[in-house]
C-alpha cells in the first residue's frame, strides 16, 4: 500500500510540474517589406526576406504570420520611403493581430574601390534603419545602422560580398530587436 501511495504522489507531482509547460504559445511576428531606397538594387529585397526568415527560424518561440488581415493593415499604413514610427507599428500590430512587427529601411548599399599604396581594397557603404514594435510589452526598438568596412579586394572576388554583409546586418538587427526588454 505504501508503494502505491508513493507512485500516486509522484504522478501527481509530475503532472503539477509539467502543466505550466503545456500553456506555451509562440509569439506571432509580422515581417514588413523592405523599404529599399537604393536604386537598381532588387537583390537586397531577396536577401532581406531570406535572412530574416532564417533568423526567425533559428529563434525558438517565434512564428512568422502572413494573412489577409495583416496585409490590409500594412496597406492601410501607407509605408513608402521612411521607416514607420511607433504609433504606425502599434496600429499594424493591433489591426493585424500580431505580437511583434519588424521593419527595415535601406538607404545606401554600395561598394567602391579604395587604392592604397601597394594594396587594392574594397569599401562597403551601408546605411539604414531598423524598427520593431512588441505589442506584448509595448516596447519600441529603433536602431540606425551603418558600415564602412574595408577588406582586401581578393577576398570579395568569388561571391556577392556587399549582399552577404547586408544579410549579416539583417540577422544582427532581428536578433537585437527580439532581445529588447522593457
Amino acid at each position: 500500500m505504501k508503494k502505491v501511495l508513493r507512485y500516486l504522489v509522484m504522478t501527481v507531482m509530475a503532472l503539477c510540474i509539467s502543466l505550466p509547460c503545456l500553456n506555451v504559445e509562440a509569439a506571432s511576428v509580422a515581417l514588413l517589406p523592405l523599404i529599399n531606397n537604393v536604386e537598381g538594387n532588387t537583390m537586397a529585397n531577396q536577401v532581406y526576406y531570406k535572412e530574416a526568415l532564417k533568423a526567425l527560424k533559428m529563434k525558438k518561440g517565434f512564428v512568422v504570420v502572413e494573412n489577409d488581415k495583416l496585409n490590409a493593415a500594412i496597406e492601410a499604413a501607407h509605408i513608402v520611403d521612411d521607416a514607420p514610427d511607433q504609433l504606425t507599428l502599434a496600429r499594424i500590430a493591433k489591426d493585424g493581430g500580431v505580437d511583434i512587427v519588424l521593419c527595415m529601411e535601406l538607404d545606401d548599399l554600395e561598394t567602391k574601390a579604395v587604392r592604397r599604396e601597394g594594396e587594392r581594397d574594397i569599401q562597403l557603404d551601408m546605411e539604414g534603419e531598423f524598427v520593431a514594435y512588441n505589442n506584448l510589452t509595448g516596447t519600441f526598438y529603433k536602431h540606425e545602422f551603418s558600415s564602412d568596412k574595408i577588406v582586401d579586394a581578393s577576398l570579395t572576388s568569388r561571391w556577392d560580398w556587399k549582399h552577404e554583409e547586408f544579410g549579416r546586418q539583417v540577422r544582427r538587427e532581428i536578433d537585437r530587436a527580439l532581445r529588447v526588454k522593457k
